[in-house]
């Protein structure tokens, strides 16, 4: 299981996500969807610590 409480991630000075939280529960499949800009790609990032501190 994969369980993220009020992340927080900027890029460069620029808030990229603010307070997000996420349950993923082993053996589900799950999508994240968005319009382009709205941060999909930098919250995995940040999921897998891609992102600089």
């Amino acid at each position: 299981m994969l369980k993220l409480e009020n992340v927080v991630s900027y890029y460069g000075e620029s808030l990229a996500i603010n307070q997000i939280n996420l349950e993923v529960k082993e053996g589900i499949f799950h999508g994240i969807l968005g319009k382009n800009g709205m941060g999909k790609t930098t919250l995995l990032k940040t999921i897998m610590g891609l992102m600089d501190k």
